[in-house]
């Protein structure tokens, strides 16, 4: 009953987060529903079927409690109207990440314990404080695409609705304990001359700021990154290794062991250290969630209850669910507890097995290999849902790695942080570290990346498998695996199969903020990208962390088709991640740009790959069946001196219906389009030049003749889209939809009509 119920709570947050419902309607309805179950429970004449009844309401109740929970996090996030303008701003740095901060304001007083994102160039640890001169802004919904969440949306379901804009003015140290002693440990690790410090850093107080994205990506690729993430692991082994000395060293009073209360006290005793590690790792929100975790084992440990380890658990997430209740989603979360479960349940299975063989260390050995496979069974699907792929080999990498790292290095920096003449434990700690790192890089292969993303009901369905598997002697489990499991999986397979080859085209005008982006899904399975987005001067991967997520979304993995109209940073700065890791069959443009960098990255990246270059000019294009791509521009030869007048024109067709993508060419071209008495007229116009004043002129519009226009840009931007240029599209009763307020944009035709639908919820 009381696993059910925090699965219950769990729910009601998940429902609020997607479904969101006032305070004022969610206060009465929970109070309601309490008064009810509590007269039910307690009444003493409950007839036996109504009692289904009574146990309904308890579960409405904590999922009504849930859901008050999320929702009290978004109340009073509003900034007082006399400060919205540039002000000074106090605060302390809580949470640190290589992009993001989260500030808690100190003043000023109106504004005292609000808070607040902030993207700052100094690299800000936690416990500063620092003093911002800027603004306050409401949080930007960043990319509305299905399958992936805004980051306005996670904010907000940590209580953060605001972004801190301005000039960092100063930054100084806290002058507390904690801080003082996080800045101590940080100084001993620094100048004891170890290797590897930036990984002795991570591993002792939580700062993966120095890290390289070298390392970061090796780690990655080998499945063992949760090493250098301060979480339950890392707060486990610290407990672990405090509480085998304390069992030790009370195991030496006879009375004690004898009567085995040595464990019930020696768990008693560790409780205060992994409370000690979370203030000096940082005190993040991941750290304090493992810390509780531990805290609640240990406790189930001094009570007797470690036998109940399902309750335990249970326990542990609705603690941790109370004080965070955004925990749900985020993917720390939910690997640590799925690994924790699964290992439970395999070993439940297995270990009367594995404990009958002779020998502690092949007990032990086998032991560990077994929950290294319950775990990365039990998180596969999580771990590629979140970061779309898995190595197949991170049994062998965690194998070598837990003990190197987790462990030894760990421990080593732990002690050598603290005590005299410590830098000799640090350097050895260092050393084991790289010579973890050599053997990594030597078995650096079996990444598999990109992986389809597995929707909801596929995930599902594979823990559904996994838990028949380990339960698979029960005749009612074989039963359920071929009447409810095989036709529920057959129709998944065949839902994916429909999807991908059917008679409709879609065209998706990808919302990647400022610049263009446009994903074909023609019919019989063809699948086309047209450029790929990009900031200018910025290192955000637009490839890796927008387009990809919604290809694999979509089970596209491979792309028979990367056109890039023109080398402009906002239309080819996301197509090189998608050259070097997907399978592409022809990559497109309409140079030759010899003397431009980014094309040269760009022919580069897919000749890496052994993709053949294809250079498109009017005439040119595809043609399958009813469907067809038709390049209106440029002519062939000497490309125009603008590269936005170089780009590609293309013209898509299917049946009687038509979509015109002009790229970023301006009003010259359009008017050499018309006079040259290329095929313009289309049902749907793609904007050119995101809406630029230099472009859509009136004749053109009228030229193509659209029954609806598409502006792919981003919000704030000056003049993108020009008001003139909208205007235009207005006087001829053209409706405008935009990437930016409505998201991403799906075109759908069946060649003989066409719809249109937008993406612009925030989640």
């Amino acid at each position: 009953m009381f696993i059910i119920s925090v699965l219950a709570f769990c729910a009601g947050i998940y429902l609020q987060a997607y479904y969101p419902l006032p305070l004022s309607v969610l206060c009465p309805l929970s109070l309601a529903t309490a008064v009810l179950a509590l007269l039910w429970v307690y009444s003493r004449r409950i007839p036996a079927l109504l009692a289904p009844t009574a146990f309904l309401l308890v579960l409405a109740c904590f999922i009504l409690v849930g859901a008050m929970r999320l929702s009290f996090l978004h109340s009073g996030l509003v900034v007082p109207q006399n400060e919205q303008g540039d002000a000074l701003y106090e605060g302390i740095v809580t949470e640190s990440s290589p992009r993001i901060k989260t500030l808690v304001i100190t003043g000023p007083p109106e504004l005292k314990r609000m808070r607040v994102a902030i993207l700052s160039a100094p690299e800000l640890e936690a416990g500063q404080k620092v003093r911002v001169f800027g603004r306050m802004k409401e949080l930007i919904p960043s990319f509305k695409n299905p399958g992936t969440r805004s980051w306005k949306w996670l904010k907000r379901l940590e209580g953060i609705a605001f972004e801190l804009k301005g000039r960092v003015v100063s930054v100084s140290g806290a002058d507390d304990v904690v801080s003082r002693l996080r800045g101590y440990f940080k100084h001993n690790l620094e100048k004891a001359g170890a290797n590897n410090t930036d990984i002795l850093k991570a591993l002792t107080i939580g700062d993966r700021a120095a890290i390289s994205d070298e390392k970061n990506n090796l780690f990655q690729r080998t499945g063992t990154s949760h090493v250098l993430a301060i979480s339950g692991f890392n707060v486990g082994i610290i407990s672990g290794f405090f509480f085998l000395i304390a069992r030790f060293m009370l195991g030496r009073i006879s009375l004690l062991r004898i009567s085995g209360r040595n464990t019930r006290y020696a768990s008693l005793i560790t409780i205060p250290f992994p409370f000690i590690f979370m203030l000096v790792a940082g005190a993040g929100v991941s750290v304090i969630r493992a810390t509780i975790m531990i805290i609640v084992f240990m406790l189930a440990l001094f009570f007797e209850r470690e036998k109940h380890v399902y309750n335990t658990m249970a326990l542990a997430a609705l603690v941790i669910l109370v004080i965070y209740p955004h925990s749900l989603f985020t993917p720390s979360f939910q690997l640590t507890f799925m690994s924790l479960f699964f290992i439970v349940v395999f070993m439940e299975r297995l270990f009367p097995i594995v404990k009958k063989l002779k020998g502690k260390i092949v007990t032990w050995s086998l032991s560990t290999i077994l929950s290294t496979i319950a775990a990365t069974l039990g998180t596969a699907p999580i771990v590629i849902y979140y970061f779309y792929g898995i190595n197949p080999f991170c049994l062998i990498h965690n194998l070598i790695t837990i003990p190197l790292i987790g462990i030894g290095a760990t421990v080593l920096s732990l002690i050598g942080i603290v005590v005299p003449g410590g830098h000799y434990l640090l350097i050895f700690a260092g050393e084991i570290t790289g010579f973890n790192i050599r053997i990594l890089q030597s078995l650096d292969f079996g990444y598999l990346y990109p992986l389809i993303r597995p929707d909801f009901l596929e995930v599902l369905l594979y823990y559904a498998l996994l838990l028949a598997l380990v339960n698979l002697r029960r005749k009612v489990v074989a039963a359920f695996l071929v009447l409810v499991w095989l036709p529920l999986a057959f129709t998944t397979l065949y839902g994916d199969y429909r999807m991908r080859f059917n008679d409709d085209m879609r065209i998706n005008f990808i919302d990647v903020g400022i610049g263009d982006a446009t994903l074909i899904e023609a019919p019989g399975g063809i699948r086309i990208l047209i450029d790929g987005g990009g900031f200018h001067g910025s290192d955000f991967d637009v490839g890796k962390h927008v387009i990809a997520p919604l290809l694999l979304y979509k089970k596209i993995g491979h792309i028979d088709y990367v056109i890039n109209t023109h080398p402009h940073e906002d239309h080819c700065g996301g197509l090189r991640h998608i050259l070097q890791h997907f399978s592409v069959t022809n990559f497109v443009t309409g140079g030759p740009f010899p003397a431009d960098v980014k094309f040269l990255e760009l022919r580069q990246a897919a000749a890496a790959r052994g993709v053949p270059h294809i250079t498109w000019s009017r005439g040119d294009g595809l043609r399958r069946d009813n469907f067809s791509i038709n390049v209106l521009h440029p002519a062939g030869g000497v490309p125009h001196i603008s590269l936005n007048n170089s780009s590609l024109v293309l013209r898509v067709v299917y049946g009687n219906q038509s979509v015109l993508l002009p790229a970023d060419i301006e009003s010259d071209v359009e008017d050499g389009l018309i006079l040259s008495g290329s095929p313009l007229r289309s049902t749907v116009l793609k904007v050119p030049h995101h809406g630029s004043a230099t472009s859509n002129t009136s004749s053109f519009i009228s030229a193509v003749d659209p029954k609806l226009a598409v502006v792919s840009t981003a919000s704030g931007i000056k003049n993108l889209p020009s008001p003139a240029a909208l205007a235009r599209y207005r006087i001829m009763s053209i409706p405008v939809v935009r990437t930016d307020a409505d998201g991403m944009i799906e075109i759908r035709s069946d060649g003989k009509k066409i719809s249109y639908r937008t993406y612009g919820r925030e989640f």
